[in-house]
């Protein structure tokens, strides 16, 4: 994430959505999450966060629906620095929200990060992004992850980001049907399905191919909770199915679902099969992996 946002007082960010190009489940943790490994892409589907100086902290939101109170991951970050700065300014958040919720692209956990980077320039409270990417743990399990580059691998329960200098050729289809699956139900089915006997690749083993034609990552889209979220949705919508009768050939779920991605190598691919999966009963976007969460100024210093 790269803030140039000194001295301002009005500014918009960039919240870009992520893939979970990987996702291997370690075992379960005493605290009650789960150890993870995953290989983890920043795309270039954005939510937008505008600030603007004002008396009192509030928040307005256009498009898609978010949950409101505490539920609330942006206003949840806005109270975690407070707390943690002492801060007693406010400021108007505006946010265009364009990614799904619920369906694995972490759009909440972008918000945030993008509140604590947009807030901290607001407010010159003069956290660094490192002092912002723990603060930002303690608001949910991904948002360290839009601390970072483009690819990241996340272990831990999200906490631990080990920034990855490359980003892959390829372009992506996202897909996601009408209904969300929640993440918490999806853990609890995992936790009651057997674990299968032959072994998969490790999450790592993506690395090699982010550059190699998309046919080649097939075998290492890698992702333990799909049995699981399959549990979960039952009988309704299966995007995987779509994709592929689609003609997708590296298909993967991300996050717990219930959004999957189809990798394609070139532009032209992508838009031919996200006509066919819209065809199909799915909501579509085509996107590539993009650069980190982005500041700009917007008003006077």
């Amino acid at each position: 994430m790269r803030d140039d946002t000194s001295s301002i007082e009005r500014l918009s960010l960039e919240a870009p959505a992520k893939v979970n190009l990987t996702l291997r489940v370690l075992g379960a943790r005493s605290d009650g999450y789960h150890d993870l490994e995953s290989v983890v892409a920043a795309v270039s589907l954005f939510d937008t966060l505008e600030f603007e100086a004002a008396p009192n902290l509030k928040i307005t939101c256009e498009g898609m629906a978010v949950p409101a109170g505490n539920e609330n991951l942006v206003m949840k970050a806005a109270r975690r620095l407070v707390a943690q700065t002492g801060c007693c300014k406010g400021a108007h958040i505006h946010l265009k929200k364009r990614i799904p919720a619920g369906r694995g692209f972490g759009g909440g956990s972008s918000d945030a990060a993008a509140a604590l980077v947009g807030l901290n320039a607001l407010w010159r409270t003069g956290l660094g992004p490192g002092d912002l990417a723990r603060l930002g743990a303690s608001i949910g399990s991904d948002v360290p992850l839009f601390f970072g580059p483009c690819v990241s691998v996340m272990r831990g329960r999200g906490e631990h980001v080990e920034p990855v200098p490359a980003v892959p050729c390829w372009w992506m289809v996202l897909a996601w049907p009408a209904f969300g699956l929640p993440t918490a139900e999806v853990y609890a089915a995992y936790d009651r399905l057997p674990r299968p006997a032959a072994p998969r690749p490790a999450a790592t083993e993506i690395l090699g191919s982010l550059s190699r034609p998309a046919r080649e990552a097939q075998a290492l889209l890698v992702n333990d909770l799909e049995p699981a979220a399959d549990v979960v949705r039952g009988a309704r919508t299966n995007v995987r199915v779509i994709l592929q009768e689609a003609g997708a050939v590296a298909v993967g779920m991300t996050g717990s679902g219930s959004a999957y991605f189809a990798l394609a190598d070139t532009r032209a691919d992508a838009c031919c099969l996200a006509e066919r999966i819209r065809a199909a009963g799915a909501e579509t976007y085509v996107a590539t992996p993009t650069a980190d969460v982005q500041a700009q100024k917007e008003g006077p210093s």
